[in-house]
């Protein structure tokens, strides 16, 4: 009797907790695994036609199988692939069927899969904070769900999080866990000591670069592809650590990854001193940022945030109900074949389970009502936004001076909610200052940018400096606390009325136009990257009788709706005719290059300020 009732105590205990492991490691038959092999050889070598070919025969062969892992584990690493070296909208939209697949199938497994996956995604896109926060989710789920399977994916991904905020002490530390984990798959173990390559770099220890980075070639030779999701990234840091500029350059050129790209070749141009590859490098990168965080992907990333928040409530919802009806549907068999004093254990239990029920319920109410919310925050940021472009423009000029001597007249049209163009003049006496510049990057990190330099020149000219003078303070004031890398190319110039004699600085900017011609002049940096510049101030002798021209890139660089640029020879054509007043013909080239983008939308702000001496 007493073997009987221990085994049914056993029972209970068993059913009361859920049973033992549901998602104990797959074990894949050898053709799986080594389909499953040749998908994570192409994604290290970055063959695109076979990674997705290889991945779709591995999805087709596990998605009605036992291998749910296999089956979502794929989707996650084509879903990233997609969306960092194919096309960013649908590797977003990929993600997103993980979660829908996941959610319509009751899988929490496909949902940790699609919790990393958008973590991933938004590490991809610069979003550390909400980055951070889905790998520390996925995380949560796997211990969860799947304590068999590696955490070394969430973990390096948080190695990103925090390089990106320079805590190299976290990025190793993060590296280390990912390195001790068992099952972590060779790939991860390369990029592990990658992170570990970059976190010295960065602290200035060349020496722990160098081991750090012996330990990653060890790896490589002996696992084979090419150094994981790196590749010839640190090839590259090694050459730079090694300050073989020359040699860093060329590694460049085997870099798949664009925005790694260009920002190497930033890099090494500025230390090589070459300032002006350094800047050109320096815009392609910003203009590869702009490209990923655009509003439509952020828009879709965050309506998957959202729904992933509800099925993490709906799921623990779920879970309790369940647990309450197994307690309520074996609890009480037991109960009659144990003892009646279980009953005592089931009711404490049982008023546990509710009290969790109903916080659970409670979450799940906090998540629609934040659904709610979302929309309305979206519809509120949408008016500042109006509201916000109507006082950017009130800061710049409108009213412009009515002399005999000179007619000037400026306009700027922003092509998203907010611009980070601007120009602005001051007439003091008979000393007219002007300028006209153009804020890396787009949207409202660009239109305060454009604020703070708006305000700064205002200032400065009050003290009557020489437009190169106004340039060094200028760029002394940005370069401090420049850790976004932000940066604006501007042309600053002094009309002395008197004489007709005009000083000026270029400071990377487009060279505008004197009497329908390219001006040939010094262009100088861009102010706000490096504080050890030096600028360079010109002039024009005699300004009487000639039509100044200054533009930002938004006008030669428009294009239609077949990808083709408005161009420099159509400007330059159109400013060699004479279209009447500083007004008439600065609306004349914006009618021009509206009539000319069409149906396009417009990619850039298009800003000019004509200045006709008489």
């Amino acid at each position: 009797m007493k073997k009987i009732v221990y085994r049914i105590v056993l029972l209970f205990l068993l059913l009361a907790t859920g049973g033992v492991g549901s998602w104990a490691k797959e074990q894949l038959p050898r053709k799986l695994q080594d389909l499953s092999d040749e998908v994570y050889r192409y994604y290290s070598l970055r063959n695109t036609e076979s990674f997705f070919d290889a991945a779709s025969r591995l999805k087709d062969a596990t998605e009605f199988s036992d291998f749910k892992e296999t089956y979502y584990r794929t989707c996650s690493y084509e879903a990233i692939y997609m969306f960092e070296y194919v096309d960013r909208k649908k590797g977003v939209q990929l993600a997103h069927d993980i979660y829908h697949h996941a959610k319509s199938n009751n899988s929490n497994v496909g949902t940790y899969f699609a919790t990393f996956t958008l973590g991933t995604i938004r590490e991809q896109s610069g979003n550390m904070g909400l980055a951070e926060k889905s790998f520390l989710q996925a995380l949560k789920l796997k211990e969860k769900y799947l304590p068999e399977e590696s955490a070394a994916p969430c973990y390096l991904g948080l190695c990103e999080v925090t390089l990106h905020r320079k805590d190299y002490e976290e990025v190793k530390e993060y590296a280390r866990k990912a390195l001790n984990e068992p099952g972590i798959m060779p790939m991860n173990q390369i990029t592990a000591w990658s992170y570990k390559c970059l976190a010295r770099y960065n602290e200035g220890d060349s020496l722990g670069f160098e081991n750090a980075y012996k330990e990653r070639a060890q790896l490589i030779a002996e696992y084979g592809g090419q150094g994981g999701l790196f590749g010839e990234l640190i090839n590259v840091y090694l050459a730079k650590n090694r300050k073989q500029w020359q040699l860093a350059l060329e590694r460049t050129e085997k870099l798949v990854h664009m925005q790694n790209k260009c920002a190497q070749k930033a890099s090494i141009y500025e230390h090589m001193g070459n300032w002006k590859e350094a800047l050109y490098w320096q815009k392609q990168t910003r203009a590869v940022i702009d490209s990923i965080q655009s509003s439509e992907a952020r828009s879709q990333m965050n309506e998957f945030d959202t729904e992933l928040s509800i099925t993490y409530a709906e799921n623990e919802v779920k879970e309790q109900e369940l647990a309450k009806e197994h307690l309520l549907l074996y609890g009480g068999g037991v109960i009659a074949l144990i003892v009646i004093g279980f009953m005592a254990i089931i009711g404490i239990r049982r008023s546990k389970h509710i009290k969790r029920l109903q916080s659970i319920h409670r979450k799940l109410q906090d998540a629609y009502d934040q659904l709610e919310v979302t929309t309305q925050a979206k519809e509120r940021i949408e008016s500042e936004l109006r509201i916000a472009r109507e006082i950017q423009k009130r800061m710049l000029p409108h009213v412009f001076p009515k002399r005999r001597d000179v007619d000037i007249y400026a306009m700027m049209t922003p092509a998203k909610e907010v611009g980070g163009d601007l120009y602005g003049y001051a007439l003091i006496g008979d000393l007219l200052y002007f300028c006209v510049g153009d804020v890396s990057g787009k949207g409202v990190p660009a239109a305060l940018y454009m604020a703070e330099v708006t305000r700064m020149f205002r200032t400065l000219v009050d003290g009557r400096l020489a437009p190169n003078d106004i340039a060094t303070r200028l760029n002394h004031a940005l370069v401090e606390d420049n850790d976004q890398g932000m940066f604006v190319t501007m042309f600053i110039g002094l009309i002395d009325l008197k004489t007709a004699e005009m000083n000026f600085c270029n400071a990377g900017h487009n060279p505008p136009l004197l009497n329908g011609e390219f001006m040939k002049i010094e262009s100088n940096a861009p102010l706000g990257l490096w504080s050890e510049i030096k600028f360079e101030g010109e002039k024009v002798d005699n300004m009487h009788g000639k039509t100044l021209f200054v533009y930002t890139d938004g006008i030669n660089e428009a294009e239609n709706i077949h990808k083709e640029q408005f161009g420099d020879e159509r400007l330059k054509s159109l400013l060699q005719k004479d279209w009447g007043d500083a007004r008439q013909t600065s609306e004349t080239i914006h009618k021009a290059v509206e009539d000319f983008v069409g149906e396009a939308e417009p990619s850039d702000d298009l800003t000019k300020m004509c200045i006709k001496m008489k």
